[in-house]
């Protein structure tokens, strides 16, 4: 298989030669075009034809539904700026958003121009675990426990002789199967951008967990307030003779509001429904 020699691509049967086509990791050939379609951060030697399918299926509606997620952003407790803020990274320009209520974040480079911008989820961003000299690569996991203090997003400096930088590359681990780690590198006189931008990130994953935190002994309070409310609800219709069922389906209903965050708590206690 010489370089001028064409293959179709199994999306679009386009016959493209080498410098317009990447291998999948299932051996068929994608196009650039259809390449475009995917995740920029991709690396297409890890997706199956299947996955690259999959991001060209759910790419634009992440997009749109991570667009609709900053009406949603109401308390202290959420982050969410809808415009992009910008770091210049040597000869990389990155923006960056992010929603920490729906634990979401865009980056977007200028040579995305013609990609979908991908949303990536802090839940997924996980280190490498520390494996013996002697484990498959197959056996490699991430690390599964959420350390709210760690910064997981890393900057790797690069000096020349003279001790000066010349190099630096921000790294974003992540835990997907065609996706291991998120790598942004330029050559630069300045680190100070890339650290800043690597804080951001960091900041915004604590901030994350933190909410989740608060939401979860939130929702239990108020689980727990509903329960006694039901009970004296039941214990209330039995006396009077109504419907103990009402009083039980109407406990159950608010519970699962409560799950699904449509509850709210007054400064008396009282749960009402948004």
């Amino acid at each position: 298989m010489g370089l001028f020699s064409k293959e179709a691509c199994t999306f679009c049967g386009t016959e493209v030669g080498a410098l317009k086509r990447s291998k999948l990791a299932t051996k068929e050939f994608i196009c650039n075009d259809c390449k475009r379609k995917t995740n920029y951060f991709a690396r297409m030697s890890w997706t199956t034809k299947d996955q690259a399918q999959n991001m060209m299926d759910t790419l634009g509606q992440e997009a749109a539904d991570f667009e609709a997620s900053f009406d949603a952003a109401q308390n202290r407790f959420e982050s969410a700026e809808h415009s992009f803020n910008t770091w210049d990274l040597g000869s990389k320009r990155v923006h960056y958003r992010c929603n920490t209520r729906l634990g979401a974040f865009q980056i977007n480079l200028n040579e995305m121009s013609r990609y979908e911008i991908p949303v990536f989820w802090f839940d997924r961003m996980m280190p490498y675990e520390f494996q013996s000299d002697n484990a498959n690569l197959s056996d490699m996991r991430r690390s599964k426990a959420m350390n709210a203090g760690a910064n997981y997003v890393e900057v790797d400096v690069t000096k020349g002789d003279d001790g000066k930088v010349i190099h630096c590359m921000i790294t974003i681990p992540y835990d997907d199967a065609c996706i291991r780690e998120i790598k942004i590198e330029s050559d630069t006189d300045d680190a100070s951008a890339f650290q800043d931008f690597a804080d951001r990130i960091n900041s915004d994953r604590r901030a994350w967990l933190s909410k989740a935190k608060f939401d979860a002994e939130r929702k239990n309070r108020m689980q727990v307030r509903n329960l006694g409310d039901t009970a004296a609800a039941v214990l209330k219709a039995a006396v009077k003779g109504e419907s103990v069922e009402d009083a039980v389906k109407e406990g159950i209903e608010m519970a699962n509001a409560i799950e699904e965050g449509k509850v709210k708590q007054s400064f008396f206690g009282k749960l009402f429904k948004k």
